[in-house]
């Protein structure tokens, strides 16, 4: 059974097909891929799943469970985390403090709770902040815990977001366009990264431009093309995919070598 599962999937925006009857399978313990020319709409299909925007049409399953029309917070809950593009971070407060918050999903604390202060309260507080402390060593971020986030290099705000993501315990991360502004050391770095959490048994989906990237870290891989699937397979498939050449180069071959 697919841990992530897409049949039919459509969002309209007025005659705009921005995805358009996209049907996709991610098994647990993947590392897939959705890569596209721009405008090919992999931002619009990561935020229906992971409930952004409402789909115009089709359905999305997770774990074994229809959560089409599900809001961002009942998708987190059920064990969808997600990056943006652009990073989203707190960026006048520490590194430990913006992973905190990815812990309060959890929690069952109430707005009454915080407003007094009181013992539930500040024992739900130590808690979280010794699970953000534990994780970013175990990430290897430890050293950055009181650090604001402003102060810190971009691939290292990009790896804090992610920890922030992986806060909430989720099944599987969805990442949009991690190594976008990195430098090519940055990107390595990312991609050992992202080999680390997914040796660590976690599912995860990545858009991303760079294909260098794509190739190097994916099982598997879905080419989006003007809201539709255009192709998906290995790394190897895709590269020698005429269909996948031209969508991104016309009528020049080829999608560049991987690293092993």
């Amino acid at each position: 059974m697919a841990l992530l599962k897409t049949v039919g999937l459509c969002k309209y925006f007025g005659g705009l097909k921005a995805v358009n009857h996209v049907d996709m399978e991610v098994q647990q313990g993947q590392v897939f891929g959705i890569i596209g020319p721009n405008g090919a709409g992999k931002t619009t299909f990561f935020n229906l799943c992971a409930g952004t925007i409402p789909a115009t049409e089709g359905e999305i399953w997770f774990d074994g469970k229809n959560i089409t029309g599900y809001r961002p917070h009942m998708a987190a809950k059920t064990g969808i985390a997600r990056t943006f593009q652009n990073i989203q971070l707190f960026q006048n407060t520490t590194v430990l403090e913006n992973v905190a918050v990815g812990f309060h999903i959890h929690t069952n604390t109430n707005m009454l709770d915080a407003v007094l202060g009181n013992a539930r309260q500040k024992n739900t507080e130590k808690e979280i902040y010794e699970k953000g402390a534990a994780l970013l060593e175990r990430l290897e971020l430890g050293q950055y815990k009181d650090t604001l986030a402003k102060n810190l290099p971009y691939g290292i705000q990009r790896k804090v977001e992610i920890a922030r993501a992986l806060a909430i315990s989720p099944k599987i991360l969805l990442l949009d366009e991690p190594a976008a502004g990195m430098n090519p050391n940055e990107t390595h770095e990312l991609l050992l990264f992202v080999k680390k959490l997914n040796a660590e048994g976690l599912t995860v989906v990545v858009i991303e431009h760079d294909l260098k990237f794509i190739m190097n870290v994916c099982d598997h891989i879905m080419v989006l093309n003007y809201g539709q699937k255009l192709c998906e397979g290995n790394a190897q498939e895709i590269q020698n995919n005429k269909q996948v050449q031209e969508a991104y180069f016309g009528k020049r071959a080829g999608l560049g070598g991987t690293e092993g």
